[in-house]
């Protein structure tokens, strides 16, 4: 009758906490997908504004590259600390046979810090580390958010446009650790559609 007052045990937490992740490392897997597709369409539409002689503006479009891998570094990072935190909830939950309940965890605890600084976990990391908070296996988080302006250093910006310019003139097709597809002519509408998407972003970023 009061079940839905009982306290959760061990293994349903572990359970629900893993469950949580899988999930959001299905979302990061889905964001990675966009981000490289995004980027084959702006190295398109870099390489056309160099054969115009447009360099200012292929440079303008580089800078989305460099935040794009910015982004994806992030991401690959989040998803391999997801699976450590994962792996050591299920550690801790082999513990309780000893213990009799999830003991406090300095490794998860600093990971989880680590993960709600990535603006595409922050809320649910923040969410799931109360309810860890809660279960005794963590202290309070600390709730700084990601300092995105901290990388965006003017130079280091710009020797990275400029690596990523060289890249793409120099290498060819190969600009991100997956190489370019050939598009073939049946392609020719579908790129023309995401070029005026581009020369959109393109007038955006300059006004």
């Amino acid at each position: 009758m009061f079940s839905f007052l009982k306290k959760p045990t061990p293994e349903e937490l572990v359970k629900k906490w893993k469950r949580e992740l899988r999930r959001e490392d299905r979302g990061l897997d889905t964001q990675l997908r966009a981000i490289d597709m995004q980027e084959k369409k702006t190295v398109r539409m870099i390489k056309e504004r160099v054969k115009a002689g447009d360099q200012k503006s292929a440079k303008t479009l580089a800078k989305e590259i460099v935040n794009s891998r910015k982004a994806k570094e992030r991401i690959y990072i989040g998803k391999a600390q997801m699976n450590s935190v994962s792996m050591q909830l299920q550690s801790n939950l082999a513990m309780t046979k000893v213990q009799g309940n999830l003991a406090k965890s300095t490794e998860i605890m600093k990971m989880m810090n680590d993960l709600i600084k990535l603006p595409e976990l922050n809320k649910v990391m923040m969410a799931m580390g109360a309810e860890m908070t809660k279960a005794g296996i963590m202290e309070e988080m600390i709730s700084d958010v990601f300092d995105m302006q901290g990388e965006d250093l003017e130079e280091e910006a710009e020797m990275e446009v400029n690596k990523i310019m060289d890249e793409i003139l120099v290498s060819g097709p190969q600009v991100s650790s997956t190489p370019l597809e050939t598009h073939q002519q049946e392609e020719v509408a579908e790129e023309k559609q995401e070029d005026s998407e581009l020369l959109d972003r393109l007038k955006a970023l300059k006004s």
